[in-house]
């Protein structure tokens, strides 16, 4: 009662505060970001007494703080804060490339290698498929000839396929879960972005000759190569910064480490670098390949883990439209059910054919159907490329997006205790306790 009640009065100082004051500004900024950080805070500990994991309800907090519901964070505020969301990214980035050790995952490659092939480049066909074939019923495809449409459809079809490392980690560190099944989900989804990041560009560069641009083969090529290999080559740079910064200075090695973020996060987008990879290789290389010992940046880390989930996701619940949700409910869910039926079929094809242990073939697969940040970026890396679908491409994504928000991350926490490996991580995580 006293969380809800303090909700409420939050909401109306919130309220308060904004009639005062409503023009932008750096103060709106750090009003919106302290609403935020604890409405999402009280509203996840009103849903973790009904069972429902905590991510839910930073997620509502969101929604219904947003300017889709009661409006107390505007559109321009959630803008101002985008800062804060870019570095929340790139610290969930680095978080999950530190946790994957390639020891631990070795056995499990084969059954890696094989998910990516029929569970997440499958998808991105049987989505596309499923696109077209209900182009019909969706107006983004008004206008358009087969094969303008089998276009369009392709490059939604892929950017639909992307997965969430960020819901994912969330839940591993609320459920403190440890083992095979954990391990996989973590990698097939770190994985799998990485191909999901490859496969739109080069779906966007075949739409783009399709739908009437010329293309440059050649500057796609190393426009491609760079947002990905460099992304690659830079992140293990940053990744030996960080390294040589934990052997010789040890000391504010977090603080260091979250600097290195914001400048990664506020840099990387005009180097045309993606943070995620660069941040997922700093990661990796930090955890396997370096002299420095990543679990004490993990732990530094640990006191930061739950304002950075807090935030970031109470964010991405204010851009779900729950109105547009509603609205196009059906193709939405439609689609929405392919992507996850495709995910299901795949991943045990795949854990079949690699013999994968028990766990991992009985609930491996659900590990990629949560979705956030990544597909949120594509929309609007759609908008801006392909301004005449790219909106109506966007309307489908946030409502898969959201579709999946909703929903995804209860059905998760779910398998995660079902699989035995809840609780069975050494050490309490803040993120994950108290509240």
């Amino acid at each position: 009662m006293i969380p809800l009640l303090l909700l409420l009065a939050l909401g109306g100082l919130m309220q308060a505060a904004r009639s005062f004051s409503p023009d932008i500004s750096i103060a709106g900024t750090e009003l919106a970001f302290g609403y935020l950080l604890l409405a999402a805070y009280f509203t996840a500990k009103i849903i973790s007494r009904f069972g429902l994991p905590k991510l839910t309800g930073y997620l509502t907090a969101g929604v219904i703080s947003g300017p889709f519901v009661f409006g107390l964070v505007t559109k321009d505020m959630a803008y101002s804060l985008r800062v804060v969301s870019d570095t929340a990214t790139a610290i969930i980035a680095l978080e999950a490339g530190s946790e994957l050790q390639l020891k631990k995952i070795r056995p499990l490659v084969p059954t890696l290698r094989a998910m990516t092939i029929f569970a997440v480049i499958g998808a991105m066909f049987v989505i596309t498929g499923c696109l077209y074939a209900m182009r019909p019923w969706l107006a983004v495809f008004d206008g358009m000839d087969a094969k303008q449409s089998l276009g369009v459809a392709l490059v939604i079809g892929v950017a639909l396929s992307a997965q969430s490392p960020a819901v994912v980690m969330a839940l591993l560190a609320e459920t403190r879960a440890e083992g095979p099944f954990s391990s996989t989900i973590l990698a097939s989804v770190v994985v799998a972005d990485l191909v999901v990041i490859l496969c739109f560009s080069i779906a966007s560069a075949i739409t783009s000759t399709i739908i009437g641009g010329d293309l440059d083969v050649l500057a796609t090529i190393l426009s491609v190569s760079w947002e990905l290999f460099g992304s690659m080559i830079f992140g293990v740079a940053v990744g030996m910064l960080i390294g040589a910064y934990l052997i010789s200075v040890k000391k504010g090695a977090a603080l260091f480490a979250l600097l290195v973020c914001v400048v990664v996060a506020e840099i990387g987008a005009r180097m045309h670098l993606d943070p995620l990879i660069v941040l997922l290789a700093s990661g990796i290389w930090l955890r396997n390949f370096s002299r420095a010992d990543a679990t004490d940046l993990l732990h530094g880390f640990e006191s930061a883990q739950l304002p950075v989930f807090l935030v970031f996701f109470a964010l991405a619940g204010s851009k779900i439209d729950i109105y547009m949700l509603w609205a196009s409910i059906l193709p939405v869910a439609a689609l929405a059910l392919v992507r996850a039926s495709s995910f299901f079929a795949g991943a045990k094809l795949a854990c079949r054919i690699t013999h994968a242990p028990e766990v991992v073939r009985k609930y491996g697969w659900f590990g990629l159907v949560p979705q956030a940040g990544l597909a949120l970026a594509l929309a609007l890396v759609l908008i801006k490329t392909f301004p005449s679908f790219g909106s109506g491409a966007a309307v489908i994504l946030f409502g898969v997006v959201g579709f999946n928000e909703c929903i995804a991350p209860i059905i998760l926490r779910i398998m995660l205790i079902r699989s035995g490996e809840a609780g069975k991580k050494q050490g309490v995580d803040f993120a994950a306790g108290g509240h």
